[in-house]
């Protein structure tokens, strides 16, 4: 660790917001997400956020949040480029991961870059192994060239499990779908809910399924989001055009996904006029709670 002074983990407070967004600024590019999150994180729900401190100043942060019952999903972790490479994040992650425990957490998860080097040895340090490389796209609507996908009823339930069990694409999501930039489990409960929902779409009818799709309202700017999406090279192309159809009575007038970098997915949606939106996947880490001791 830091050889001068060892770092104090606590709760975030309202007062580090501009000591944080400071060491923030320069994360990507176009700067970073932090700021616009900031109050949500840390009166959220279910969640706790942390900042290191050395000599009182922050210096690293990170946010832990329930998203679904014993699943805990890990984000925002920065650390100011003054003290890269001085354990802050392994430190500060550990305390993550004990907030996850207390939380209720069995299972924690986390994204990163697939070029992100440094985050892929540390995640090696508390047994999280890679569980899905995923690939974002978008696409803009086409007005209603296409009929809107088929809606299942909640009775197609079992049919819609049967589709499902053993997916090569569900294998490729690690058994997960996404909420925005957070994933947790596609169980029997979740897709129950979906369909009680209406946010289902599948091509097909309610005793044959081609591919489906799991859509909702999105964040703001992204349109109609796709949670997650399966099937076939050409069922799955089809139900990609028909849902840029159905994207025309949002706004914005946009269709995202983040879905498997895999042929089957990834060339259907492309194939339907999609772009990626990244150059390289992100993964997606996973580590049961308990299985590993802290370092």
């Amino acid at each position: 660790m830091i050889a001068s002074a060892r770092p104090y983990i606590r709760n975030a407070k309202p007062a580090d917001r501009e000591a944080v967004l400071r060491f923030c600024e320069n994360t990507w590019e176009w700067g970073d997400y932090i700021p616009l999150v900031w109050n949500r994180w840390l009166h959220e729900p279910a969640s706790k956020a942390l900042v290191a401190t050395i000599r009182s100043q922050p210096v690293a942060f990170g946010h832990v949040i329930m998203v679904a019952p014993g699943e805990a999903w890990l984000e925002g972790l920065r650390v100011d480029p003054v003290y890269h490479q001085k354990g802050l994040a392994t430190r500060l992650t550990q305390y993550l991961l004990v907030e996850a425990a207390k939380l209720g957490a069995g299972v924690a998860r986390f994204a990163t870059s697939s070029k992100n080097i440094a985050v892929h040895r540390m995640s090696a340090k508390f047994s999280f192994t890679e569980v899905a490389a995923i690939l974002p796209l978008h696409a803009e609507a086409t007005g209603m060239e296409h009929p809107l996908p088929y809606r299942p009823k909640p009775q197609a339930l079992p049919n819609l499990l049967s589709f499902l069990e053993g997916s090569t694409v569900m294998a490729a999501m690690g058994g997960l779908y996404s909420t925005g930039w957070r994933f947790h489990s596609l169980n029997h409960d979740r897709i129950r809910e979906s369909l009680n929902e209406g946010v289902v779409r599948i091509i097909g009818g309610p005793d044959i399924i081609s591919a489906l799709a799991i859509v909702e309202p999105g964040y703001p700017g992204e349109g109609l989001a796709v949670r997650y999406a399966d099937g076939q090279l050409d069922a799955l192309i089809e139900l990609a055009l028909d849902l840029r159809a159905e994207a025309a009575s949002n706004e914005p007038r946009l269709v995202s996904a983040r879905l498997p970098d895999i042929p089957q997915v990834q060339q259907a949606f492309q194939q339907a006029g999609y772009k990626p939106q990244a150059e390289n996947p992100f993964w997606i880490y996973q580590q049961v709670l308990g299985v590993s001791s802290p370092i």
